[in-house]
């Protein structure tokens, strides 16, 4: 039963704040349907912009997550074994992490094998990214094509796989 409701719940933003507006370069948008293109530090400190990774595969999923947060614990092997088996498909994942401590939000990747690119600007919920997409709770994911379009959000666990496997098989 506790199995059950971790992997339905998720950590919510104590106090939700309106997003904060973007700046003019981060809010540029083709479509209503395509996501703010946004730049972001790697877990090297190397700047990745997004729409240099999701140009490189034909499905992303954008995955916030933090290190602190017990449901994205619990997500994290679902979405690893998602990505081993559709990463030759052409699935690419981005890691935007909600963590504060950098050596925590390092640790738990390496833990947990989440071998994608992974972001932060450990801002935790002010993190910048979230603030565009306006999350108030992860794990929280956004699936989107090679041109940005947003296909599907917030699917987990079995719904992710499906959707997955409907887009690349």
């Amino acid at each position: 039963m506790l199995a059950g409701w971790l992997m339905m719940s998720s950590c919510q933003q104590k106090k939700q704040q309106p997003a904060a507006p973007a700046a003019p370069q981060e809010q540029k948008q083709d479509t209503e349907n395509t996501i703010p293109t946004f730049t972001m530090n790697d877990i090297n400190g190397k700047p990745v912009a997004i729409q240099d990774e999701m140009a490189k595969n034909k499905l992303t999923i954008l995955d916030f997550w933090a290190s602190w947060c017990g449901p994205c614990m619990h997500e994290a092997p679902n979405v690893v074994a998602v990505y081993n088996d559709y990463q030759s498909k052409g699935l690419g994942i981005v890691g935007i992490s909600l963590d504060n401590d950098e050596a925590a939000w390092k640790e738990a990747v390496e833990q947990l094998h989440m071998n994608w690119t992974q972001l932060s600007d450990l801002k935790g919920w002010d993190n910048e990214a979230a603030r565009l997409f306006r999350v108030n709770s992860i794990p929280h994911t956004v699936i989107i094509n090679s041109k940005g379009e947003v296909l599907a959000e917030d699917l987990r666990g079995d719904e992710l796989r499906k959707f997955v496997a409907a887009q690349l098989d």
